[in-house]
């Protein structure tokens, strides 16, 4: 038995990447940040644009915005977010760390029964 133990197991960017990749799990979520990748937007736009209610709306920014992914700015009763981009860096460096595919290497284990 080997004592090989992979760098990701103690890499706290590991946790952060998987609640991010949970998120992000969501169409709606993907397309609300589709819309902010061109600046900030109100609540009220990103339901317009979405065609989906205030609720709902407000339901998956929270989402992102908890989850790191987004800012969130107040201005009187208004709230407009943007994209968190040092959060997203981190998170695409770690998945890009762990989970690219062009480090995955095609090694198959001949014989080995677990």
């Amino acid at each position: 038995m080997s004592n090989f133990k992979p760098r990701c197991k103690s890499d706290p960017k590991v946790a952060v990447l998987a609640d991010a990749l949970k998120a992000l799990a969501d169409p709606t979520r993907l397309m609300i940040l589709c819309l902010l990748r061109d600046g900030e937007a109100c609540v009220c736009d990103v339901e317009g644009q979405l065609g989906i209610s205030q609720q709902l709306t407000s339901h998956h920014l929270h989402v992102l915005k908890e989850a790191g992914i987004l800012h969130m700015r107040k201005v009187g009763t208004m709230r407009f977010y943007s994209i968190n981009r040092e959060f997203l860096k981190t998170v695409n460096q770690a998945f890009n760390e762990y989970l690219d595919w062009r480090k995955v290497k095609e090694k198959k284990r001949e014989g080995v029964v677990c």
